[in-house]
């Protein structure tokens, strides 16, 4: 089963910022889509975080291996259509972890942009 895409505004936000400095980041991101949404749940679940996921994701302009890269944030649903939203992008020497505030607030934001 085959997962459909949806980035969220956070996440369009992320990617535009990383951008100015990583001019791969589009290319690596997609990369990595296209492998989650054939396998939604290769990432890890973030404890207390309420469906989070998170996967690592090389940075291509860097050669540091996924370690160095990226930290894609996504949640799926199943219903009513299988879905796979993407919530936050960052590089991993930019922020360690994201707070279970900061997880909420892009849950809330998600919630209140696509109705859920």
């Amino acid at each position: 089963m085959s997962y459909k895409p949806v980035l969220a505004t956070s996440f369009k936000r992320s990617i535009k910022r990383l951008e100015k400095r990583f001019r791969n980041v589009k290319n690596d991101v997609s990369n990595a889509i296209k492998v989650l949404v054939e396998n939604p749940k290769l990432g890890v679940a973030i404890p207390g975080g309420n469906r989070v996921r998170k996967l690592r994701v090389q940075n291509s302009d860097l050669a540091r291996g996924k370690s160095g890269g990226y930290r894609l944030l996504y949640c799926i649903e199943d219903q009513p259509e299988p879905t796979l939203y993407l919530l936050l992008l960052y590089f991993k020497s930019d922020q360690e972890d994201v707070t279970q505030k900061e997880l909420q607030d892009l849950l809330d934001e998600l919630r209140s942009e696509m109705g859920l």
